[in-house]
């Protein structure tokens, strides 16, 4: 199988609203078509503090194993905070600056070892991750600009519930007016279905109103397995395209 493009970036409407599923969804779906897929966290916030082992990224970790990789977390996910805040705040709190180079670094050494990379962001769009050392425009660093800086094109995470609309379109247009390629939406069930009216209605409106495809609507999975993950994600999401 040709790839056309190294990886995709991970986005979503919000916080919350499974990026991590969404994730991994699409790795395991890649790997049973043959495609060797890695993965990356680069920012994690909110991770464990433990004795000896610093912080545990639980997302990373996850996804790790999703993906069967046997390269360090350091790689994965190489930037992590304890509080579960934007990366600019919680650096400010712990008192640790992010260097951005260290996610360049380490998606450069993974790239090489995978056909496709999978890289999850944290939050939305304009998420702050630094404030920007020499800044001519922007004077902060958001992870629109790390998409750009990665060159990767996105996959967009929504929710299925009321306020997706406006969210949802807010994220893609907004995406597309910084020249980020948005290859589609994928709306995710992360809770169990409210079986409302807004559930039942959003997904065609988003069809209609949405610039950029829906290429998929991933149920709620109750037992997150790589067999439950992948088994939904060969059977909901169209993810030819994105490869």
């Amino acid at each position: 199988m040709k790839i056309m493009s190294k990886g995709v970036f991970i986005t979503g409407t919000d916080t919350g609203v499974g990026k991590t599923v969404v994730s991994a969804a699409i790795i395991r779906a890649m790997i049973k078509k043959g495609v060797k897929a890695g993965a990356m966290k680069p920012i994690e916030t909110g991770c464990i503090k433990t004795r000896g082992k610093g912080l545990i990224p639980s997302d990373g970790i996850f996804l790790k194993e999703m993906a069967g990789m046997d390269d360090p977390i350091n790689l994965i996910t190489p930037i992590r905070f304890e509080h579960p805040l934007a990366p600019m705040v919680a650096s400010k709190i712990e008192k640790r600056p992010i260097e951005i180079k260290k996610i360049f670094d380490a998606y450069k050494l993974l790239s090489k070892e995978y056909d496709f990379m999978v890289i999850e962001g944290v939050g939305g769009l304009l998420v702050p991750i630094a404030k920007r050392q020499k800044a001519k425009g922007r004077k902060v660093y958001f992870v629109a600009d790390l998409i750009k800086d990665l060159k990767l094109s996105v996959v967009v995470v929504a929710r299925p519930t009321i306020g997706t609309i406006n969210h949802t379109l807010l994220t893609v247009n907004y995406a597309l007016r910084e020249g980020i390629n948005i290859l589609g939406v994928i709306i995710n069930f992360n809770n169990p279905p409210e079986n409302s009216l807004a559930e039942k209605t959003n997904p065609e409106v988003l069809k209609e109103l949405c610039p950029v495809p829906i290429i998929g609507m991933l149920p709620y999975i109750e037992d997150i397995t790589k067999n439950n993950i992948e088994n939904a994600a060969l059977k909901h999401l169209e993810i030819t395209g994105l490869f």
